[in-house]
């Protein structure tokens, strides 16, 4: 699959570009030196070369880190609706198998049931006595008995639950097809 030019573009700059900008404006020394160019900026008011030189520098430096910040909170997002996707469909998964067991178990049940059935049938025709079966009550249907039913099951429920209970921000919805796009799975 031939990725789009804007894609090989925003790869290239977050594998080869990007990283340096952010380890040096999260460098503990830059931040206290960016901090403490406010002090010239009060001591030397006067001299308005270099207090717009100083202003223009941390407003560059501002703009940069909320850039940064802002960048690195829709991807941290973007991760944990990942992360709770793939949480929901391991517990789907773990789900679906705990009832298949537990159906297994109630067959293996049944089964013990008639076979306990038969050799009372045949206790009681060995003493010469009739024995009378007993009615086992049919196997429920194990997903009516998950608290939401049939409805826990269907494929779309993960997507139709989080579209209800989550406040959806086009940005990181973006971002997340982007992210499906290029995923092995996709």
């Amino acid at each position: 699959m031939q990725k789009h030019f804007m894609e090989q573009a925003n790869d290239f700059l977050d594998h080869y570009i990007l990283p340096w900008p952010v380890r040096f404006l999260t460098f503990r020394f830059v931040i206290l030196a960016t901090i403490s160019l406010l002090i010239p900026l009060i001591l030397f008011a006067d001299n308005t070369v270099m207090v717009l030189g100083l202003n223009s520098y941390l407003n560059t430096m501002s703009v940069a880190v909320s850039s940064i910040v802002l960048l690195y909170a829709t991807l941290s997002e973007a991760r944990q609706k990942q992360i709770a996707e793939m949480q929901e469909k391991r517990a789907q998964e773990d789900h679906a198998h705990v009832t298949e067991m537990h159906a297994l178990m109630l067959q293996a049940m049944t089964t013990q049931h008639q076979e306990i059935q038969e050799l009372k049938e045949l206790v009681a025709s060995l003493h010469g006595k009739t024995y009378i079966r007993t009615k086992l009550e049919p196997i429920k249907d194990l997903r009516l008995l998950h608290a939401r039913g049939n409805e826990r099951f269907e494929s779309d429920d993960v997507d139709e639950r989080m579209k209800k209970g989550l406040h959806h921000n086009q940005l990181a919805r973006t971002l997340r097809q982007d992210l499906k796009k290029g995923s092995p799975e996709a």
